[in-house]
């Protein structure tokens, strides 16, 4: 009789203990094949190969499944296990902390995550708190390049978001289930933004679909993976381990996920999304500001020096000048720069590093500067700038 254990892995993850031979021999393999034919015949979400029983080895059976079902030896599927459920997770020898975080310019906190790993709810937590400390009162949380982690953990980050009362419908061969977010008492903004790309998927797509099926945040980048199915293993006593493709997940609307992703409501190209948000909150700020916009400039030098120019003759050297203008970097903080009058209508403004190749910045020009009479400038202005 087989012992059912659950838990949750990188997907909705069910174990199921098969019992194994002393050793690898004929008639352990062939109880291996029946044991795998059982599993697939019971639990298996999607076209059942019709000649499943004809079938005489692992690969055979595997190979008729879908993309995400395969068979992992003992070392594989412990690696698979350590993989998606630390808190550090390892690509090509460079470990990568699962969540970080920092504040970009306009008072915008930004949580990146990595992958959805056990403590991950802990780890954001503490970051937003520390954001919030720090004035934030929008948020960006960067899903891009997050192929998944745990399904609960995702469930847990749902439950910070106002208005979500379903976390995503899950579909098995025992019918429909709905989920329902962790509740917390420690809720985002309302102008939070969740950012996408091609790469993300699973647990990120069901944070994605349930935000937008459920209007709680807006959703930015590409359109995502499109993984929308849930995989169980079925572990054996030596260790190995059957992934096997068990359920499929729909946003909380039945939006479908799987092989069509989420198209986000706010587009940008690839490798953009986190500047094309920013950019779009940070002119919005200054529209609202009524600063103007003047001139774009595109394929600036790394070292460009810029001349500001005045209609009439200022106070230039006015100790107050260095604080009325900002050069921002998209998609993060003010850079420092140097300010230096150039004659009585010029203002020179240098960066003290050379800007990023192919960077977007915003160089803003606060009101408040004086002419000789007293009398300050009232408009403020900006441009945003593109480097070469």
């Amino acid at each position: 009789m087989k012992q059912i254990q659950s838990i949750l892995l990188a997907f909705l993850t069910i174990i199921l203990l098969a019992p194994a031979a002393a050793a690898q021999t004929p008639m352990a393999d062939a109880a291996r094949i029946d044991d795998i034919k059982f599993f697939v015949e019971n639990f298996y979400y999607g076209d059942i190969p019709e000649n499943l029983h004809a079938m005489t080895t692992i690969d055979e059976i595997v190979g008729a499944l879908d993309e995400y079902s395969r068979y992992m030896t003992a070392d594989e599927y412990l690696n698979y296990v350590a993989a998606v459920g630390a808190d550090d997770v390892a690509f090509q020898n460079i470990t990568e902390p699962a969540v970080t975080s920092s504040m970009l310019y306009g008072n915008i906190g930004y949580i990146k995550i990595s992958s959805f790993s056990t403590n991950m709810d802990k780890v954001v937590t503490k970051h937003y708190t520390n954001l919030k400390k720090q004035g934030a009162d929008k948020l960006i949380i960067d899903l891009r390049y997050n192929g998944g982690g745990y399904v609960e953990s995702a469930e847990q980050l749902l439950g910070h978001f106002e208005g979500v009362k379903t976390a995503y419908e899950m579909k098995t061969r025992e019918g429909t289930t709905t989920v329902k977010p962790v509740p917390s008492k420690i809720k985002f903004p309302k102008q939070t933004y969740i950012l996408v790309n091609r790469y993300s998927a699973s647990a990120s797509e069901i944070v994605a679909a349930s935000l937008q099926d459920q209007n709680a945040a807006i959703i930015v980048g590409e359109r995502t993976k499109g993984k929308g199915t849930i995989q169980s293993f079925f572990e054996f006593e030596d260790g190995s381990a059957l992934k096997l493709t068990i359920g499929e997940f729909t946003g909380p609307k039945k939006s479908k996920i799987h092989r069509q992703g989420i198209e986000p409501t706010i587009s940008s190209e690839y490798d953009e999304e986190l500047s094309t948000i920013h950019a779009r909150l940070l002119k919005e700020s200054l529209a609202h500001k009524q600063y103007k916009q003047v001139d774009n400039l595109q394929n600036v030098p790394t070292n460009k020096v810029f001349h500001i120019h005045f209609t009439q003759e200022m106070n230039l050297n006015d100790a107050n000048a260095s604080n009325k203008v900002e050069l921002i970097k998209v998609g993060g903080v003010a850079v420092p720069i140097s300010i230096k009058p150039n004659g009585t209508d010029v203002l020179d403004i240098t960066p003290n590093k050379q800007m990023q190749k192919g960077g977007k910045y915003y160089l803003v020009i606060h009101p408040g500067f004086a002419n000789d009479a007293g009398r300050t400038t009232k408009q403020g202005i900006y441009t945003p700038i593109t480097v070469e």
